[in-house]
């Protein structure tokens, strides 16, 4: 089903970095052609030489007035300054889609557009801590939650066409209220990369030689974009800074428990993160 209704379509992604990129690479063959507004020079040339696209340019009136589907893949920041400049560039109905890793402000945004336009908030689950096309990976999104937003001007029909996007690149469909996933990816991605950055931080420079792969792992997200994680943060600052109170109140458990020295307590803490792992890193198996 979601082969036949790409099929029709043309379909414009702005912005060829990572998730740009693996995004075009997953849906080449699917739909009547591929579209990309790209600025940097760089990733035009790469994606013009590797034919991950089948029509680029950096200008948007060669690009956007022909889709049926724009698909926002740039920065937070990015995405809110391109939306209420679409109307200049498509005179028709198209459906508008993002990739943005927050949903309140970049929904209420694409709220604003004109009637004619109809519009889908979208969130894939799934990265790597570099932003570039060359690192960019058709099946980054195989069995990934694949957060999507209905808007007031979401029809039925653009619903349908989302989800055969998502289920096109090999992504799990996830219908959710913008604010609810704000709330949930605060805790889940955006809290743990500051944890992380934080971590890498206060990492002294003579403990680095000792380094091991637990703290490649756990400070890995530090490696992340600081653009791109800097829109994130104060698009969503007070979700993040609700779920750094819960962070800082189970960190001050733990300090008191060591401090106190009630070695069976401390197992029971440390139990209790243990299960909630186990359960998170599960959940794909369960699904």
């Amino acid at each position: 089903m979601s082969g036949s209704v790409l099929a029709e379509k043309k379909i414009a992604i702005v912005g060829l970095g990572l998730m740009g990129g693996s995004l075009a690479l997953a849906l080449r063959g699917q739909c009547q052609e591929l579209l990309a507004l790209e600025n940097d020079l760089e990733t035009l040339a790469y994606a013009k030489n590797h034919q991950i696209v089948d029509l680029i340019s950096s200008q948007p009136e060669e690009i956007l007035p022909q889709a049926d589907v724009i698909i926002l893949a740039a920065p937070v920041g990015t995405i809110l300054d391109l939306i209420p400049l679409l109307p200049q560039w498509h005179a028709g109905s198209p459906l508008v889609m993002d990739m943005g890793s927050t949903k309140v402000q970049i929904c209420d945004r694409l709220n604003g557009l004109p009637e004619r336009f109809h519009a889908v908030g979208g969130h894939p689950m799934c990265g790597k801590e570099s932003s570039s096309i060359r690192q960019a990976d058709g099946n980054l999104f195989k069995e990934a939650p694949f957060a999507l937003c209905a808007l007031p001007s979401t029809r039925n029909a653009d619903r349908q066409l989302a989800e055969a996007i998502v289920t096109g690149v090999g992504a799990s469909v996830l219908w959710i209220d913008a604010q609810t996933h704000d709330i949930w990816v605060a805790a889940t991605s955006h809290v743990p990369y500051l944890i992380a950055n934080a971590l890498a931080a206060v990492v002294p420079n003579d403990a680095k030689l000792l380094a091991g792969p637990g703290l490649r792992s756990t400070s890995r997200l530090a490696g992340s974009n600081i653009q791109m994680m800097t829109d994130i943060l104060m698009t969503n600052r007070k979700a993040v800074l609700n779920q750094l109170d819960i962070y800082q109140k189970q960190l001050n458990s733990l300090r008191g428990l060591l401090l106190s020295q009630s070695r069976e307590l401390l197992i029971d803490e440390l139990t209790d993160g243990r299960n909630k792992y186990l359960d998170i890193a599960t959940i794909k198996e369960r699904q």
